[in-house]
C-alpha cells in the first residue's frame, strides 16, 4: 500500500522533476500465452518481431507480427537460458544477451549468436557462436560495496562490427550512472571496453535505470527504455550521452523490451498483478519532432543587449539535460573571450547568470556545445 502511494506520488511529480516531455503509446495486443516475462525483442523482418522470456523460462523464441499475433515458437534445444535479457539483430544474425546479473556475481556472461536466415522460410536456425566477456573494472563477484553494483545488464545494440552494452545500475545509494561497454562481434572470450559513462537521474532506481535499448532506422538515433520513460539520444556515437533526454510514458510498469521498425517504436511489459503483458507502440516521429522543438526552445535569453559589467541571464527548459555542457563567448574575430562548463549548482533552479566583466563594446557570440547546440548573438553597449 505504502509502495503504491510512493509510486503514484512520484509519477504525479514527474513533470516538475525535469523528466522531459510526456509521450503517449497505443496498445497493440496482449502478448502471446507463455510470454509473461518478455525481456527483449527486435525485428528480424518488417513484419516479424522476435521476443524472449528471461531467467526461469524455456530457451525459445516467440515470433509475432506487428499486431502481436504469434507466427511461430521455435524451441532452442541445447541452449541454456540462464538469464536472457536483451536481443539485437543484424545481417541475418540474432544476438541473445545471456547476461542478466541482478546480484552482480555472475562470471559466465555471454551473448549467443544465432543464424536465422532460414527461420521464417524453413523454420531452421543454427548456433553461429558465442561472445563471452568480462568487465575488467569488476574485481569482486559481487563487489563488496553495494555502491559499486554497476554490473547488471539488460540493454544491448549491435552496430558495425561491435556490440554495445548499457548497464543497469543497482547501486545503493542509487547514483544513476550507466556504463557503456563495447565488444567485438568475434566469437571469442574478451574484456568489455568501457567507452562512455552517463547519468540518467538520481532518485528512485526503478524510475531511472536502463532496461532496454534499440537503434533507430538510420542507426544514429538511440532509444533507451526504462520502467516509466524512454530516453532519446541523437547521433549517439558522437554524443557524450550526458543526461539523455527523457520522455515520460505516464505510467509505471516493468518494461524491458524495446524495438524500432521504420517509424514505429514498440515496447513490451511483463505480466504482473493487476495487468496483462501488453505490446505497445508509439511514433518515432514524435521523438524527432519534439526533440527539434526542444532544441529550438531549450535555452531562453530574455535580451541580447547588455552593458559592460552586466551579467547574461539565461533560463534552461530542462536543466538536468545540460549538465556538463560547455559554453564559449567569442568576439567578432572568432577568438574565445572566456568559456565554462555547466554544473549542477549552476543549473539548480534552471537559471544561469554569466558575468561578462568589463568587456569592450561590440558584438559577441555565446555558443553552447553538446547535444542541443545553441548560439546567441549579443551586443554590449
Amino acid at each position: 500500500m505504502i509502495r503504491n502511494i510512493i509510486v503514484q506520488l512520484y509519477l504525479f511529480l514527474q513533470p516538475f522533476l525535469g523528466f522531459g516531455q510526456s509521450l503517449s503509446a497505443d496498445e497493440v495486443a496482449v502478448l502471446p500465452e507463455g510470454l509473461d516475462e518478455c525481456s527483449g525483442m527486435c525485428f528480424i523482418a518488417p513484419n516479424a518481431l522476435v521476443m524472449i522470456n528471461d531467467s526461469g523460462n524455456d530457451a525459445e523464441l516467440f515470433i509475432c507480427d506487428t499486431l502481436g499475433q504469434l507466427l511461430m515458437q521455435p524451441k532452442l534445444l541445447g541452449l541454456p537460458n540462464r538469464d536472457w535479457e536483451s536481443l539485437a539483430f543484424k545481417d541475418g544474425l540474432l544476438y541473445i544477451g545471456d547476461f542478466g546479473n541482478n546480484s552482480n556475481k555472475r562470471e559466465d556472461l555471454e551473448i549467443l549468436v544465432l543464424d536465422l536466415s532460414k527461420l521464417l522460410s524453413e523454420e531452421q536456425w543454427s548456433l553461429k557462436g558465442r561472445v563471452q566477456f568480462q568487465y575488467p573494472e569488476q574485481k569482486q563477484f559481487p563487489p563488496e560495496e553495494e555502491s559499486d553494483w554497476y554490473y547488471d545488464l539488460e540493454a544491448m545494440v549491435v552496430s558495425g562490427d561491435s556490440i554495445y552494452l548499457f548497464t543497469k545500475n543497482r547501486t545503493k545509494p542509487f547514483d544513476g550512472l550507466v556504463k557503456v561497454y563495447a565488444l567485438s562481434t568475434e566469437y571469442k572470450s574478451q574484456e568489455a571496453q568501457l567507452i562512455k559513462e552517463f547519468k540518467t537521474n538520481i532518485g528512485l532506481k526503478h524510475f531511472n535505470w536502463v532496461s532496454g535499448a534499440s537503434l533507430g532506422p538510420n542507426g544514429d538515433d538511440l532509444f533507451l527504455l526504462g520502467y516509466s520513460k524512454v530516453w532519446y539520444v541523437a547521433n549517439w556515437r558522437e554524443a557524450d550521452l550526458n543526461a539523455p533526454y527523457a520522455y515520460s510514458l505516464g505510467y509505471f510498469s516493468q518494461k524491458e523490451a524495446i524495438a524500432v521498425n521504420g517509424n514505429q517504436l514498440y515496447f513490451a511489459e511483463e505480466k504482473n498483478k493487476g495487468y496483462e503483458p501488453f505490446l505497445r507502440k508509439t511514433s518515432v516521429e514524435l521523438f524527432l519532432n519534439r526533440y527539434q522543438q526542444l532544441a529550438d526552445e531549450a535555452i531562453v535569453l530574455d535580451t541580447n543587449t547588455f552593458r559592460s559589467g552586466d551579467s547574461i541571464s539565461l533560463h534552461f527548459r530542462d536543466p538536468h539535460y545540460f549538465l556538463g555542457t560547455r559554453y564559449v563567448l567569442y568576439n567578432t574575430a572568432g577568438n574565445e573571450v572566456f568559456d565554462g562548463k555547466l554544473n549542477e549548482s549552476q543549473l539548480k533552479n534552471g537559471n544561469l547568470d554569466i558575468e561578462i566583466g568589463q568587456l569592450p563594446a561590440g558584438r559577441y557570440i555565446l555558443s553552447f556545445d553538446g547535444k542541443m547546440k545553441k548560439a546567441f548573438v549579443l551586443s554590449i553597449l
